[in-house]
């Protein structure tokens, strides 16, 4: 069984559902529920990184799991802080330069889920075999 990947990759789902609640709307004009929905959005990926910053990534790296994927994880984990950060300043100047923000955003996360959930969830799964359940029980702790 796949409990790495099928814990994060819930949970890839479940930051997705909040961001298309913030989208949509931001989109239709009705800003004081975008805020709501993206101040939602916003903590959820926040916990999301802090699962694989704090504690996947260091478990992975410990197990001389692969450094490479994992520093270009970081470099996009840092990338979408930089779309939140202008998503932020959009939708608190009520901007509609918060769909474009939007698109690149789900670029760029699409993308990255793809690569995490294809290639890296999986090789922890294998290389954290024995500890999946302490690892997950850690980041649901957090």
């Amino acid at each position: 069984m796949s409990k790495i990947a099928e814990y994060l990759g819930s949970d890839h789902q479940r930051c997705d559902v909040a961001f298309a609640d913030a989208e949509a709307a931001a989109l239709s004009g009705d800003w004081d529920t975008a805020q709501t929905a993206f101040t939602a959005f916003q903590n959820d990926m926040a916990k999301h990184f802090r699962m694989e910053e704090e504690i996947l990534f260091p478990a992975l790296l410990a197990a001389n799991g692969p450094s490479g994927p994992v520093q270009v994880m970081r470099m996009e984990h840092a990338q979408m802080n930089d779309l939140l950060d202008q998503l932020a300043d959009a939708l608190q100047a009520r901007s509609h330069s918060f769909g474009g923000i939007a698109e690149t955003l789900l670029i760029v996360m699409q993308q990255h889920n793809l690569k995490e959930e294809q290639i890296l969830y999986p090789i922890a799964d294998r290389l954290l075999e024995s500890a999946c359940d302490e690892i997950i029980a850690r980041m649901q702790a957090i």
